[in-house]
């Protein structure tokens, strides 16, 4: 499956008064190549508990999923490394988002899985937070994610589609990304920006319109 772009997919959202994306607030630890897919979602919060459900929800079979932990920033570290990326990949999981920070980049850049998040440290979690919800909605910067959402990631964005709409966004994301591309193609060729741009233009009318249809 061919994927568009995270960036024209956030512009579709935008031209559809929605959000959706998670960059930021969350930046790019590990870059690997473009994945589509649903979200797994965990929620922290302030308090002792441990993350004992998380290590737990990380034996489950996560084909396909994206682990997305939300409100990490309570946490003293990182709630995130090398050993859960090892973990969370080898139970088919292809990507993680953590609103919160991250360690151990150098390994986490060796086994490739896609991690962002909100910020690098060097120690861990510490003992003053706990998994409050798995599987429930979390808020990541404007956007909401519910479990079991797509979320697209590549290296230049990550962003989530609402379930019920995501075929449509996909589709439209794609035909923006095409224009996109005819964009390019002509002003390579010396075409000015006026004659050029009709492309992007004509999607642009074309998303436009279907929403008030």
């Amino acid at each position: 499956m061919s994927l568009p772009p995270t960036t024209c997919l956030a512009d579709v959202l935008q031209l559809r008064g929605e959000t959706g994306w998670l960059s930021p607030p969350l930046r790019p630890m590990v870059i690997a190549p473009p994945v589509l897919g649903t979200a797994r979602t965990v929620r922290l919060a302030a308090g002792p508990g441990g993350l004992g459900p998380l290590r737990d929800l990380l034996t489950e079979d996560l084909s396909g999923r994206v682990i997305v932990i939300a409100d990490a920033r309570h946490a003293a570290g990182g709630v995130w490394g090398e050993i859960l990326s090892l973990a969370a990949q080898g139970r088919g999981a292809v990507g993680a988002l953590v609103d919160g920070a991250v360690r151990d980049l150098a390994a986490l850049g060796r086994i490739g899985l896609q991690v962002w998040a909100g910020d690098q440290a060097t120690a861990g979690p510490g003992a003053d937070v706990h998994v409050a919800e798995i599987g429930g909605p979390v808020t990541i910067g404007s956007a909401s994610v519910a479990d079991g959402d797509p979320v697209l990631l590549d290296a230049e964005g990550a962003v989530v589609l609402p379930s019920r709409t995501a075929a449509d966004v996909l589709a439209a994301a794609t035909a923006y990304a095409r224009a996109e591309e005819e964009v390019a193609a002509e002003l390579l060729a010396g075409r000015d920006l006026s004659e050029a741009y009709r492309h992007k233009a004509s999607v642009v009318q074309r998303i436009s319109r279907s929403l008030r249809s």
